[in-house]
C-alpha cells in the first residue's frame, strides 16, 4: 500500500473512532446485537490490517491497536446505522445524524424508508453513510416492529 493509501486508512479509523465517540457521547447503553457484533468484527480485521501497515517498526503492536480502535469504531457504527434505521421505520421520515472532527472530517448516516412488505409486516429502510462526502456504504434493510 503506498503512503497515500497509507493516510486514507488512518483517516478513516480516526474519523470512524471519532465519530462514534461523538455520536454515542449521549447515548444510553443498549444491549449488543448482532449488526454491532459483526460491526466490530470487521472494524476489528480492517482496523488490524491498517495499523499493521501503519507501524513498519512493529506490525503486530500496530496490529492490535488498530483492531481495538477499529472493532470500537466498526461497533459503533453499525449501532448508529441500526438505530437509525429503526427510527426512520417507526417515524416513517428520514433520519440524519451528522459529526465533524476537530480536524475537519465529516461524517454522517442517513436512514429512509422506502417501502413496506405486507407479508412480513417490516418496512425496508435505506441506509447511507458518507465521509467527508463520499459514500461509503449504501445498504437496504428491512425493520420489523418488535415482537
Amino acid at each position: 500500500m503506498n503512503i497515500k493509501g497509507k493516510i486514507v486508512s488512518l483517516g478513516l479509523a480516526a474519523t470512524l473512532l471519532t465519530t462514534s465517540l461523538n455520536l454515542t457521547s449521549c447515548q444510553t447503553l443498549q444491549q449488543p446485537t448482532q449488526q454491532g457484533y459483526q460491526g466490530a468484527g470487521a472494524g476489528a480485521l480492517l482496523g488490524a490490517v491498517a495499523g499493521a501497515l501503519l507501524s513498519p517498526d512493529n506490525r503486530w503492536k500496530g496490529g492490535a491497536i488498530g483492531a481495538a480502535i477499529g472493532a470500537v469504531a466498526g461497533y459503533t457504527l453499525s449501532q448508529i446505522q441500526a438505530q437509525s434505521a429503526q427510527q426512520a421505520a417507526q417515524y416513517n421520515q428520514p433520519v440524519r445524524y451528522e459529526t465533524t472532527t476537530n480536524d475537519g472530517t465529516q461524517g454522517v448516516v442517513q436512514a429512509e424508508p422506502i417501502g413496506y412488505n405486507p407479508q412480513t409486516g417490516c418496512k425496508k429502510v435505506r441506509i447511507k453513510t458518507w465521509q467527508n462526502g463520499q459514500l461509503i456504504s449504501n445498504i437496504v434493510k428491512e425493520v420489523c416492529p418488535a415482537q
